[in-house]
């Protein structure tokens, strides 16, 4: 403990630069581990946008070990978690003069049931690469496969909250879920997802060990995610796969199972024939979902009366069987949440139909929350025992007086808040260009997806491929892939042919590569190196009017005469999300190439500038005439 006392966060990096050569002191990475330790040590809350090479995993887990606190590190992606697990953390426990402890934790149901396999394998033909895998594994985790099961499957094997026995459970001394938990117990540093830290938080504090600093990196995405975990949902699918589990489960009657299924059916047709888009936000009250909601009441009630006392108790067949009728009776009663709402709607929340084929065989409808942040305020930021957190990301600020009000305003901070933007180290005057073409029309033109198509085919030719090529709807993807692809002379993919990773295994070993993409190559993918040297982002991306949370909250916005939709809300995400296309490009201080943003309104509209203003200062430039290649304008540029 001494030892760690008398260490302070710029002693760790003067350790750092000593002990690993390869390790290079950053000015913005230090000033940034000051201001999280300032934090830390003040109990405010820290708020801080890192650019990209800041290095901000180290500057935050340098001051959160020093501390000898216990602290939970929450990401969005799985990348991250293992840059913090087998990279970031290893480093610092070999170079420490003192031990301490960090661990891994994901969603229970990630993991292994051990006595629900073993009643699984009595009742479906299992992979026997699954079961080589059981047989095998040390920590029980799904994502170790590198096929993934069945999901129907799956959910009745794995870890489960509502069908667990805990220490009554035969294979309770062997579970991979507990094992975690005990890890999760011992470590000093924990290292999880968003969706299990909000899971945790909705449970006030029943999934993770108490903990006294948060540092949730990739910040951006909590709030989305938040909504998701506070949203509830019933479909088609579910109440059929409900109804088929209460019979075979629990032997529930016959004819209440049937009637359900008779209610459910006619219920989703006449959603179906009502709504026939593929997704569409319900305003008005839909009374029929009191029936679907009352014969599922009338199976939950059963369930719950059941003692099972017709079943032999062998082998703890009783408690089985009433494990089974809790996790049966919790997925009801969100069901019956959800077709509340529906009948009876709640203005703090929006809800949607969606139909998840072109007959409408299979559709849903979902109830999420209109605005998380009193939700996250409540259940986070003030929890118990919580003496300080830090919320950073490379994508936070946006316009306006207080770059970070809209993030703020989103995730429920209002107070003791310390903030600032930390710049990267990068040289993006010298290592980027930001091509901003001034002869296209804007993109709601009839014409523009042609000229734009002919624009991008000529800016990948200048760049000689090696391109991500960024489309703000699926919709222009494809109409611009099937106008310029077969004529390049570079070999081209675009988002859908095969899995995401596998698509950027492939870019990242193919020479002069051209990649189409859409939302999910916003970010989250690094390419270091001139394998990728020029991004194109077709438009401002403006979230699709037509989103029902989109909607809903615009509307909520145009009631307050103090609010404005488009500065509070559609300008702020948009330019949000524009700096993570942005990122794609630059990863390293070697890293160059280029950016073109195509939508002409980023320099003809007032508001196109303050987005403008928020993007690294790389040097812009308006036509391509004067240069051959991009190799010939970074020449050019040097030898000036």
């Amino acid at each position: 403990m001494s030892e760690s006392r008398d260490l302070r966060t710029k002693d760790v990096f003067d350790l750092l630069s000593s002990r690993f050569p390869q390790y290079e002191l950053r000015e913005q990475q230090l000033d940034l581990a000051l201001s999280i330790e300032y934090a830390f040590k003040n109990h405010k809350t820290g708020i801080f946008e890192a650019g990209t090479g800041t290095g901000k995993s180290l500057a935050a887990l340098i001051p959160a070990v020093l501390s000898r606190k216990k602290v939970v590190v929450s990401t969005n992606t799985i990348s991250l978690q293992e840059q913090y697990i087998h990279k970031d953390i290893p480093a610092l426990q070999a170079l420490l003069p003192f031990e301490f402890k960090a661990a891994l934790m994901k969603g229970r149901n990630n993991y292994i049931g051990l006595r629900r396999w073993d009643e699984a394998l009595q009742e479906y033909e299992i992979d026997n690469r699954l079961i080589d895998w059981v047989s095998n594994t040390e920590y029980g985790d799904v994502n170790e496969l590198d096929f993934l099961p069945p999901w129907d499957v799956w959910q009745e094997m794995n870890s489960d909250a509502d069908d667990c026995m805990r220490n009554k459970c035969p294979r309770f001394g062997s579970c991979f879920y507990f094992e975690a938990k005990k890890r999760a117990d011992n470590a000093d540093i924990l290292v999880v997802n968003h969706a299990l830290l909000l899971a945790d938080a909705a449970s006030l504090g029943s999934i993770l060990p108490s903990y006294e600093l948060l540092i949730v990196d990739e910040a951006h995405h909590l709030a989305d995610v938040a909504t998701d975990i506070f949203s509830s949902s019933v479909s088609s699918r579910g109440v059929r796969n409900l109804a088929s589990r209460a019979l075979k489960k629990t032997n529930a009657p016959p004819h209440l199972v049937h009637d359900l299924e008779i209610t459910s059916d006619e219920f989703f047709r006449d959603l179906a024939m009502r709504y026939p888009v593929a997704k569409m936000r319900l305003k008005d009250p839909i009374e029929q979902a009191l029936d679907l909601a009352g014969s599922l009441n009338l199976l939950k009630t059963w369930l719950e009366d059941q003692t099972f006392e017709y079943l032999l108790d062998y082998d703890q067949a009783r408690e089985k069987a009433k494990l089974k009728a809790k996790a049966i009776v919790s997925t009801i009663s969100r069901q019956i949440a959800c077709l509340t709402l529906v009948a009876e709607p709640d203005t703090d929340f929006v809800l949607w139909v969606s139909r998840k084929d072109p007959v409408g065989a299979r559709m849903e409808i979902v109830a999420a929350p209109l605005d998380v942040s009193h939700y996250l305020q409540g259940s986070l930021l003030e929890k118990s025992g919580l003496d300080s957190s830090v919320w950073m990301s490379a994508t936070l600020a946006t316009t306006g007086d207080d770059p970070f009000a809209f993030f703020k305003r989103n995730v429920g901070i209002e107070k003791n808040v310390v903030q600032s933007q930390v710049p990267s180290p990068f040289d993006y005057a010298n290592q980027a260009l930001l091509y901003l073409p001034n002869h296209l029309p804007e993109p709601n033109h009839k014409d523009y997806l042609p000229l734009a198509a002919a624009e991008i085919e000529r800016i990948v030719e200048f760049s000689e491929g090696r391109a991500f090529l960024l489309f703000t709807s699926h919709a222009a993807l494809i109409s611009t892939f099937d106008l310029i692809a077969s004529g390049l002379p570079f070999e081209c993919k675009r988002q859908g042919e095969m899995p995401r990773q596998k698509l950027i295994d492939w870019f990242k070993r193919t020479p002069q590569a051209v990649l189409f993409g859409t939302s999910s190559f916003w970010e989250g993918v690094s390419v270091d190196g001139d394998q990728l040297s020029c991004v194109v982002i077709d438009r401002i991306p403006f979230q699709v009017p037509d989103d029902p949370i989109y909607e809903a909250r615009c509307d909520l916005l145009k009631e307050d005469p103090a609010a404005s939709w488009f500065k509070d809300l559609a300008l702020p995400h948009a330019t949000m999300r524009l700096k993570q296309g942005v990122g794609r490009l630059i990863r390293t201080k070697l890293d160059k190439g280029m950016v073109a943003i195509l939508d002409p309104r980023i320099t003809t509209k007032t508001y196109g500038k303050r987005v403008l203003e928020c993007l690294p200062p790389m040097r812009i430039v308006r036509d391509l005439l004067d240069y051959k290649t991009l190799e010939e304008a970074f020449k050019v540029r040097n030898a000036v």
